[in-house]
C-alpha cells in the first residue's frame, strides 16, 4: 500500500494535467479564430501541398505548417477546432518531456512534479495555446526537448538528436537554438566531460549552419527580409525583461497592459499572492550560483530566448524558454532542505492557483475576440446580401488598444474581411482588396470607396469599430 502511495505522489502532475486535460481541450476548441489565425500557413490551404510553399521564403520557411494548412484545406470544418487540439497535446507533450527530462537529470520528486505543473499551466504558455497560431512554436519546443531527452539518454547518438533539433527548425526558426542545449545541459550535471560537450556544441553549429545554407539556397524569393530587425536597444531590454516577468511571475498581465480591462488591483493581489514562492526560489537559487549549474542553466534560458531578442517578441514568444524556465525550477527545488518542503508546497500551491486563475481571465478574453470576429462577420453577410466575388475593405484605424493575437479591438479582429470568408466556408469572396486608414482621416473614406467601386470592386465594406458598413 505505502509503495502504491508512493507510485502515486511521483507521478502526481502527470495526474492533475490528465484530469485537466478534457476541460482545457473543451475551452480552447470554444475560441474563434482572429486577426492572424486567418492569415497563417496553419489556416486552410486549397493549393498543392507540393507547392513552392513548402520552400523558404522570404523571412519563413514552414513546411509543416503549410502541410497542416493543406490538410485542414481537404476538410474545412476541421478548422479551427483540429488546430486547438494539435497546439495543446503538443504542449501537453511538452509538459510529459518536462517531467521525463527533471527524472532523468534525478531531481526529487517534488521538483519534478512542481516543475511540470509550472510548465503547463504558466501564463507564458498563453499567447501559444490560446491562438489558432501557435501551432509552430508549440512543435518547434517539443522537437527541441526530445533532442534533449535522446542527448541525455545516449549523447554518442548523434544522428538521432541531430534529426529532432533540424525537424523542430522546420517547425520555426528559434528551434535551431536547441542545436547546442543538450551538450550543456549533459555538461551542467556532469553527464558529460567538458571537450565532449565543446565537441557537440560544435556538431549543433554545424546543424545550424547547414540548415541557413539550405535555406538561403532554397529561398524562392531570392532574398531574406529584415522585418525583424529593425528593434533598437532599449526594445531589447524591454522584450528580455518581458520574457522573464512572464514566465516567471502569474500577475493578471490584462489587467495591467490591456487599458479597457485595467485594474491595478487584481494585478497587484495576483502578484502578491505569487510573490511568497518566489522569493523561496530566488532565495535558494542565489546561493546555487557558486555552482556551473544553475549559470549553466541560465544561460541554456538566453539561448532559446536569444532568437526572439534578436528579432522581436510578442505574448506567444513568451513560450520558447518556457521549459528552460521549468528545468531552472526543478533544479533550485530538489535543492531545498526537506525541513521547508512544506512551506514550499504551500507557496506553491497558492502560485499554482494563481497562475489558473491568470490563464482563466486570459480565456475569457480570447473567447471574446473569437466571438467579435464571428459577429462583426454575420453582420457583414446579412448587410451584403448575396454572394461578392471581389470586396475592397476600408478599416478605420480608431487606436482601440490590444493585449495579443487573441485580443484585439474590432478592426483586427475583422481581418480586413478573412473572417467573413471563413464563415462563408471559403467559398465568398474570392479577391479582398483592404487598406487601413486612420481615424484622423475619416473623411477620405467615401472617396476612396468610390474609386474602388469605378475600378471593379462588387462592393465596400467599411468597418468601423465593431459597426460594418456596406457601399456598393
Amino acid at each position: 500500500m505505502q509503495n502504491r502511495y508512493h507510485q502515486i505522489t511521483s507521478y502526481s502532475s502527470i495526474l492533475v494535467i490528465f484530469c485537466c486535460l478534457p476541460i482545457v481541450l473543451c475551452g480552447v476548441s470554444s475560441i474563434l479564430p482572429t486577426f492572424d489565425d486567418f492569415t497563417t500557413l496553419q489556416s486552410p490551404q486549397f493549393t498543392s501541398p507540393w507547392s513552392k510553399q513548402l520552400l523558404p521564403n522570404d523571412s519563413f520557411w514552414r513546411p509543416w505548417d503549410y502541410l497542416f494548412g493543406c490538410l485542414l484545406g481537404r476538410n474545412i470544418t476541421l478548422f479551427p477546432t483540429l488546430n486547438h487540439i494539435i497546439i495543446i497535446l503538443g504542449h501537453t507533450i511538452n509538459a510529459l518531456l518536462v517531467f521525463i527530462i527533471c527524472k532523468k537529470l534525478k531531481f526529487s520528486t517534488h521538483a519534478l512534479n512542481f516543475a511540470t505543473l509550472f510548465f503547463f499551466f504558466s501564463p507564458a504558455s498563453l499567447g501559444t495555446t490560446l491562438a489558432v497560431d501557435g501551432l509552430n512554436q508549440t512543435y518547434a519546443q517539443l522537437w527541441g526537448l526530445a533532442a534533449l531527452f535522446v542527448y541525455l539518454m545516449d549523447s554518442k547518438k548523434y544522428w538521432f538528436w541531430s534529426v529532432f533539433i533540424f525537424i523542430g527548425a522546420l517547425a520555426k526558426e528559434n528551434g535551431l537554438a536547441w542545436a547546442v542545449i543538450p551538450p550543456i545541459i549533459a555538461y551542467a550535471f556532469n553527464l558529460i566531460q567538458r571537450k565532449q560537450a565543446l565537441h557537440d556544441c560544435g556538431i549543433g553549429l554545424v546543424i545550424a549552419i547547414i540548415y541557413f545554407a539550405a535555406r538561403i539556397t532554397l529561398n524562392v524569393s531570392g532574398e531574406i527580409t529584415s522585418d525583424y530587425l529593425d528593434g533598437n536597444f532599449i526594445s531589447h531590454v524591454k522584450d528580455l525583461v518581458q520574457l522573464i516577468i512572464y514566465n516567471c511571475i502569474p500577475v493578471d498581465f490584462i489587467s495591467i497592459v490591456y487599458p479597457p480591462s485595467r485594474n491595478w488591483l487584481l494585478a497587484a493581489v495576483t502578484f502578491i499572492l505569487s510573490l511568497p514562492f518566489l522569493i523561496i526560489l530566488c532565495a535558494y537559487g542565489l546561493k546555487l550560483l557558486k555552482k556551473k549549474t544553475l549559470p549553466l542553466l541560465i544561460f541554456c534560458f538566453f539561448i532559446l530566448a536569444s532568437p526572439h531578442l534578436l528579432t522581436l517578441v510578442s505574448i506567444m514568444h513568451n513560450y520558447a524558454p518556457l521549459s528552460m524556465t521549468s528545468i531552472i525550477v526543478a533544479y533550485i527545488l530538489s535543492n531545498i532542505n526537506k525541513d521547508k518542503m512544506r512551506l514550499t508546497t504551500i507557496t506553491f500551491v497558492v502560485y499554482i492557483m494563481t497562475t489558473i486563475f491568470t490563464d482563466i481571465h486570459h480565456f475569457i478574453y480570447a473567447q471574446k475576440s473569437g466571438y467579435l470576429s464571428r459577429d462583426m462577420a454575420q453582420q457583414t453577410i446579412a448587410k451584403t446580401g448575396r454572394k461578392m466575388k471581389n470586396v475592397y475593405v476600408i478599416s478605420i484605424d480608431d487606436h482601440t488598444p490590444k493585449y495579443s493575437s487573441f485580443c484585439v479591438p474590432p478592426v483586427e479582429a475583422f481581418a480586413w474581411g478573412l473572417s467573413v470568408r471563413f464563415y462563408n466556408d471559403f467559398e465568398w469572396p474570392k479577391e479582398i482588396t483592404d487598406t487601413l486608414i486612420d481615424i484622423s482621416e475619416k473623411e477620405q473614406v467615401t472617396i476612396i470607396a468610390n474609386q474602388a467601386l469605378s475600378k471593379g470592386a462588387d462592393c465596400v465594406w467599411i468597418v468601423n469599430n465593431k459597426n460594418v458598413d456596406i457601399k456598393k
